[in-house]
Formats: structure tokens, C-alpha cells, sequence
């Protein structure tokens, strides 16, 4: 092999391990974050009057630690998500579910917009969100009668 060759080898060889090396970083940020995030919602979910502030208008401290409990769960449902552990069928069958349950629903109701327009710029994020707006969207609020 010449060395030209051989050089241009290791360069390709190179880049792709710098590559690899900054997306398993990127993971690794992603998972720290989130473990703050999740952290933070536990600790809400612990301690309801300090997140009073953010809680819709007229809802209870009680029924809103419940959607804080929803948004813990989407928190890691989307970790496993942007990490490539849930995708396809898969993301699909999570969101249904999510969306069969009342408390899921009623997160989506309010703060559905909220998480969409926060993954405005991000693909992934986008993916997840839509896919958890169309389960929401299939699933109608109520069954019909004589169902």
C-alpha cells in the first residue's frame, strides 16, 4: 500500500472516530440533562407549592403534581427516543398508551402546544412530539354512546 494511501486511511479513520466520539458526547449531555430535568419534576412532584407558579388556572396542587408525574414520564420516553431505543412501531404503540389514560390526555391538553413549540428547531424532538399529537388527536375525548 502506499503511503499516500495509508495516510488517507488514517485520516478517514480519524474523522470517523471524531465523529462517533462527539455524538456519544451529545448522548451523554442529553442524559445529563435529562437526569436534571427529572430530578427537578420529582422534586416538584414532592414539594406541590413550589410549583404552584406553573400550574394551569384553577387546576388543584394535587392534579397538577399528577401532570407533573406525565411530564416525568415523557421526559424519559423522549430520552429513549432521541437515543434511538424507541422508534417506528414502537414510538407509536408509547403514545397510544400514553394517550389511553385520562391524566396522559390531560397533560396533552395542557401543555401539548407547550412541547411543540419547544421542539421548534429540533427534528427529533418533532418526531416525538407529533407522534404523541397524533395519538392524542385518534383518541377521542370521550367514547361513544352504547360503547
Amino acid at each position: 500500500m502506499k503511503t499516500s494511501h495509508a495516510l488517507l486511511l488514517l485520516a478517514a479513520i480519524g474523522a470517523v472516530r471524531i465523529v462517533q466520539s462527539e455524538r456519544h458526547q451529545r448522548q451523554q449531555n442529553q442524559v445529563a440533562v435529562t437526569e436534571l430535568h427529572h430530578g427537578r419534576l420529582t422534586h416538584l412532584i414532592s414539594h406541590p407549592h413550589l410549583a404552584q407558579d406553573w400550574a394551569p388556572e384553577g387546576m388543584t396542587m394535587e392534579e397538577f403534581a399528577r401532570l407533573l408525574s406525565e411530564n416525568a414520564q415523557l421526559v424519559a420516553l423522549s430520552l429513549r427516543h432521541r437515543l434511538g431505543l424507541l422508534r417506528g412501531s414502537q414510538l407509536r404503540f408509547v403514545a397510544d398508551a400514553f394517550m389511553e389514560r385520562p391524566t396522559g390526555r390531560l397533560y396533552w391538553k395542557h401543555f401539548g402546544d407547550f412541547r411543540a413549540q419547544e421542539a421548534v428547531g429540533d427534528s427529533c424532538a418533532r418526531r416525538f412530539t407529533r407522534a404523541l399529537q397524533d395519538a392524542y388527536v385518534a383518541r377521542p375525548e370521550t367514547e361513544p354512546i352504547g360503547v
